[in-house]
């Protein structure tokens, strides 16, 4: 044992807190979960509307590099001639792949996912907000 360990010891160990301690402590962590909860409905509302305002955009992008590319032309082929696509069907496949934009696609898939995820996020983070505000709709 250490020197000073005896002048450190708490020889009283008849304290008791405050009788009101408890419920502040609840209060507070209460107080802090309704925040939490409204940060994450503010946060998740704000990436959805950020992500709406990325969807058109970005869709408009991408049906622009779909047309300008030719992969349409190309992969209409399917459907109107399937022989010569059934026999020539790697080197089909490889121009697909060439023609296809995937810049785009990453980009609308990239924006498309974010959306979904915070529409998710936020409808699950509803029912705890709706719980925790009361909040009564029609």
């Amino acid at each position: 044992m250490h020197q000073s360990a005896s002048f450190l010891r708490i020889k009283n160990m008849d304290i008791e807190p405050p009788k009101e301690l408890f419920g502040k402590i609840l209060k507070r962590i209460h107080r802090e979960e309704r925040l939490l909860v409204f940060r994450k409905v503010v946060i998740f509302s704000v990436m959805i509307t950020g992500s709406l305002v990325g969807f058109v955009p970005s869709l408009k992008m991408l049906l622009a590099d779909f047309r300008q590319s030719g992969f349409i032309n190309f992969f209409s082929l399917i459907f109107s001639d399937f022989t010569v696509v059934r026999t020539y069907w790697q080197s089909f496949a490889m121009i697909l792949l060439e023609t296809l934009p995937a810049l785009s696609l990453v980009l609308f898939l990239g924006v498309l996912l974010i959306l979904l995820q915070s529409i998710k996020s936020l409808t699950k983070n509803y029912y705890e907000y709706k719980q925790y505000f009361r909040i009564k709709i029609i």
